[in-house]
């Protein structure tokens, strides 16, 4: 097992641009509660419409960059898709794609129930929901199964950056293994993540630090304090090992779950391309990477129409636009003060 590095923050450099207001926006760690408890979904209820079922609270430090709603059945949990550590560096086995915002808002937001049911026989992820998220980071960024949509462990072939996470052929950036960096900015009484069957999980321990004991197949167990719930491992199955609720699976993934929106066309591989460093200067991303032993670049900027031009290290520059039939998210509006 690879040591787990220490996460170091998102850079930004010169003038806020739309992407990395974003990125300012997601990293607030206090938050306003009247952009993050958006009330019962749909409704004008009373005054029980505002009252936060206990599944929202765990998300509360990422607001107001991620935003919850909820109605009897759900709570909606609304992100762009990018946390607020840096991303992308210490991948080894890299597919070309990068790190984009995504429209996880309105009908196209994350779902979790909020009275979870316990599946007759609970469904492993071995092989089973290569496509999609198998839960929700509790920072807006999807979980995918540890296993690669071609059945490999994503972590150990170098998938991964050192924080867990990398770019799908939409790039759309997600964990494969779980984001057990962020118990240390939620604290160790609430989950890291919630699976889509609705069940919390939590790190390597329980929220008094003792080592959880009597866990199940699929990575969890129930306790007085915490009803049943998952935990997180640092090793094979990482996330979890199945679904203990109920879930269904179509096509692969769990369904139903939001849509990634692509720019652009996916790219194969870059065969023995390592990454070596990304940031934010102003309206330009920069992702480095060593490719037999030469230095190369890729340059991209998210333009106020939301398209994105990129400029490749042969010297090509391309502007992509949303495809026919998805929807760019807005632009983040620059915080007051700035």
């Amino acid at each position: 097992m690879k040591k787990r590095k220490t996460t170091t923050p998102m850079r930004c450099a010169g003038k806020m641009s739309a992407a990395c207001i974003l990125f300012t926006l997601c990293a607030a760690q206090a938050h306003d509660p009247a952009a993050f408890a958006t009330g019962r979904a749909g409704t004008e209820g009373g005054p029980s419409s505002f009252v936060a079922p206990p599944q929202a609270s765990a998300f509360a430090p990422f607001a107001p960059g991620v935003k919850v709603r909820w109605d009897e059945q759900f709570l909606f949990v609304e992100s762009h898709g990018l946390p607020t550590h840096n991303m992308m560096t210490g991948i080894t086995a890299w597919q070309q794609q990068v790190p984009l915002p995504q429209d996880y808002t309105g009908a196209n937001a994350w779902r979790i129930p909020l009275a979870p049911v316990p599946a007759a026989t609970p469904i492993p992820v071995e092989n089973h929901f290569l496509r999609g998220a198998i839960a929700l980071a509790v920072n807006g960024v999807p979980i995918f199964n540890p296993q690669n949509n071609r059945g490999e462990l994503s972590y150990e072939i170098g998938e991964l950056d050192q924080w867990g996470g990398h770019c799908g052929r939409a790039d759309d950036y997600h964990y494969h293994i779980a984001p057990l960096h962020l118990r240390e900015i939620v604290g160790p009484d609430k989950p890291i993540a919630y699976a889509l069957d609705g069940y919390p999980i939590y790190g390597l321990t329980e929220p008094d630090g003792s080592a959880p004991v009597d866990l199940d197949m699929v990575g969890g167990h129930s306790v007085e304090a915490l009803g049943y719930h998952y935990h997180a491992s640092e090793k094979y199955p990482y996330v979890i090992g199945g679904f203990h609720g109920e879930v269904t699976e179509r096509e692969g993934q769990v369904d139903p779950q939001p849509r990634a929106q692509p720019v652009r066309p996916a790219l194969p591989p870059l065969r023995g391309a390592r990454i070596t460093d990304f940031v934010i200067h102003g309206n330009l991303s920069e992702l480095t990477y060593d490719e037999g032993g030469a230095t190369r670049k890729i340059a991209y900027t998210i333009n106020g129409d939301s398209s994105v031009t990129f400029d490749f290290p042969d010297g090509r520059r391309e502007t992509f636009h949303r495809r026919e039939g998805t929807e760019s998210p807005p632009p983040p509006r620059r915080p007051r003060g700035e």
